[in-house]
């Protein structure tokens, strides 16, 4: 007999309700294992700068003068941490090689020797 198919007039009222506790995450109780389990997650997304060759670089700088006031999909590396922001290549700096993007309002400016990637995309 299926105890979920029975009226509610003939369940027994009597039940204890238990402890009422969360089961499913029993370590959230050690608040040092939980900050540690967070600190091992995030030294695991830790990338070192990359280094890149005068070639790679060269040809980065060319595909990105070619792909200026175009949408773009850009990696770049800035903290120790990898970024992939869709966006707009707005002006190169060749000074002080920076390169302007624009995220929707947003101007992003981002170090040349950081950038590692460009490819153009379009939207659908």
């Amino acid at each position: 007999m299926d105890y979920r198919e029975l009226p509610q007039s003939e369940l027994n009222n009597n039940i204890p309700q238990g402890r009422t506790m969360v089961k499913w995450a029993p370590f959230a109780t050690m608040p040092e294992q939980y900050e540690n389990v967070g600190k091992m997650i995030e030294s695991q997304m830790y990338m070192p700068e990359p280094s890149l060759t005068e070639d790679l670089l060269q040809a980065l700088e060319l595909k990105l003068r070619d792909l200026l006031d175009c949408n773009v999909i850009l990696r770049y590396w800035s903290g120790g941490y990898e970024h992939q922001i869709e966006c707009k290549v707005e002006h190169i700096d060749n000074w002080s090689r920076v390169v302007t993007v624009s995220e929707g309002a947003n101007l992003i400016y981002v170090e040349f020797k950081h950038i590692y990637e460009v490819r153009r995309y379009d939207y659908i």
